[in-house]
């Protein structure tokens, strides 16, 4: 009876009109500014590293033959003189700043590499070969398609099989295609570049071929517009459960983006990828990790599955995620913080069991103090939790949330330039009136809103230029400050307007 009764109550605002489904944010846009910011600075780095050790690169780059010599070269019946032009274009191709990448691919340089990955009889021109493809393919979009158009998927994918370096360097070729875009990834998984991975994803694994190996996979799960085809990349969940044990930081970073673009989705995927065995409480112990370049990945997959279902949540919560989320609130680097509280604000918008391990564990006063944080996007965040809680919290929650005295910092981002953190707060006044109106209290709130200034804001946003905020702010005017005949205001007590609710429960204000 109580689900039902809390159910009618959250559908019944009608400028709501969202359950708690729609209110846990899978925040599309974010995960797409985070995977292209984390997909460029991996990008960068696999053309600038050498999988070599004080190779010819160091040279100076006069000594090396022009692009046209080498690509004349590279179509020469010499083995000798086909190795040693592969050699050149991937030295070429290796410079730190502007390699000549379009001059190459223009040149005609593709074709004539991608027949060297078919010479088994000379490892050293693949692996050339397969090296000068990877940093043309770390270019553009052109210089990628150029790689792909020009037939190397399927042999990279044959020589990855066969592992030793040039199937580690064909990895990491394989690692820029799919990393360009959905249908790059869609074509190097179609070729079976997965099953051809597994060997190489676990911990025993040298370093630098697990290294290629865990970021190819994360390439392979990335992109959305469409998601990749979760059954073909499902089979390595395992393995990353594993490597979530490992010591290298960066094999473990790649791991939990991997993660974070499996969870960023349907709950379906949330939860093959929960119940991998192990996977969920290896996670959520690397929120702990002390490089932020582990916790920023972990955290987003983590904050993805709280988006998931209420089972979904409360595994994360079983899991021990509460603890770690509240330090991260309190944590220096901002873009930690303002993950974390977007995560809180999905278990805010739980269960009233969920709410309450939230609130029990301190989160309350976090969030109030992060609505002073000097990051808009914190307070923002702060705010979206807040007000879920206001929406689907009990009574006595929402007399907690009172406790912690966030109303005031709450609605001075009415006056944000960020028109959507103060639709956000017009949204959790609307649902803290209609609790206050259930429970004869609507009185002593508007007093109080008025007293904080909070009524100024309000009525200043009736002339505001989006038309949503303008009708959040007509839907509180008129219905909770329309001028009315003068009654008698409540009793104040300790500067806190205490009511008794019909129920028992008191809420102050």
């Amino acid at each position: 009876m109580a689900d039902t009764t809390r159910a009618s109550r959250i559908t019944s605002y009608k400028n709501a009109g969202q359950g708690t489904t729609e209110l846990r944010r899978k925040r599309v846009e974010l995960s797409v500014a985070l995977r292209k910011q984390a997909r460029d600075e991996q990008l960068l780095k696999r053309r600038a590293m050498s999988p070599e050790a004080g190779d010819e690169e160091t040279q100076p780059t006069e000594e090396l033959p022009s692009v046209q010599e080498i690509v004349q070269g590279l179509k020469s019946n010499d083995l000798a003189t086909m190795t040693s032009s592969a050699r050149a274009a991937r030295r070429m191709l290796s410079r730190e700043q502007n390699p000549p990448i379009s001059v190459m691919v223009q040149a005609g340089g593709v074709a004539p590499l991608v027949a060297a990955l078919d010479r088994d009889d000379c490892a050293d021109l693949q692996f050339e070969a397969a090296w000068a493809l990877t940093n043309i393919a770390s270019g553009s979009h052109d210089h990628t398609m150029a790689v792909v158009d020009g037939g190397a998927i399927p042999k990279l994918v044959l020589l990855l099989s066969r592992g030793g370096a040039v199937g580690e360097q064909s990895a990491w070729a394989l690692g820029n295609i799919a990393g360009d875009g959905p249908e790059t990834r869609d074509a190097v998984l179609a070729r079976g570049a997965l099953p051809a991975l597994l060997p190489s994803l676990v911990p025993a694994a040298p370093r630098a071929r697990l290294n290629t190996a865990v970021w190819t996979y994360s390439n392979l799960c990335r992109n959305k517009n469409p998601l990749v085809d979760f059954e073909l990349v499902a089979p390595a969940l395992p393995y990353i459960s594993e490597l979530l044990t490992i010591e290298d930081q960066d094999a473990l970073a790649d791991a939990c983006w991997a993660l974070s673009y499996l969870t960023d989705g349907p709950n379906d995927r949330i939860e093959a990828v929960q119940t991998t065995p192990g996977l969920l409480p290896r996670l959520v112990a690397l929120l702990e990790h002390r490089s932020a370049a582990v916790k920023t990945p972990a955290l987003r997959a983590v904050g993805n599955m709280l988006t998931g279902s209420d089972v979904q949540t409360d595994r994360c919560l079983d899991a021990g995620c509460m603890p770690p989320l509240l330090a991260l609130l309190q944590c220096s680097k901002p873009s930690l913080v303002k993950e974390g509280a977007w995560a809180m604000s999905n278990v805010l918008a739980g269960t009233h069991a969920q709410i309450e391990r939230a609130i029990d564990g301190g989160a309350l006063a976090l969030l109030a103090a992060l609505l002073d944080h000097a990051d808009v996007k914190c307070q923002k965040e702060a705010a979206w939790a807040i007000t879920n809680l206001c929406l689907g919290g009990a009574p006595a929650q929402l007399d907690r949330l009172f406790a912690v005295q966030f109303l005031e910092p709450y609605t001075r981002l009415l006056a944000s330039p960020d028109h959507r953190a103060a639709a956000v707060v017009l949204d959790g006044l609307t649902h803290l009136l209609q609790a206050a109106d259930r429970y004869g209290q609507v009185e002593a709130l508007c007093i109080r809103l008025e007293e904080i200034g909070a009524l100024d804001k309000i009525e200043a946003l009736q002339h505001h230029e989006n038309e949503q905020i303008y009708k959040k702010v007509v839907h509180i005017m008129d219905t909770y400050f329309a001028e009315t005949e003068d009654q008698a205001a409540p009793e104040a007590t300790d500067d806190q307007y205490q009511f008794a609710a019909p129920s028992g429960e008191n809420i102050q204000f």
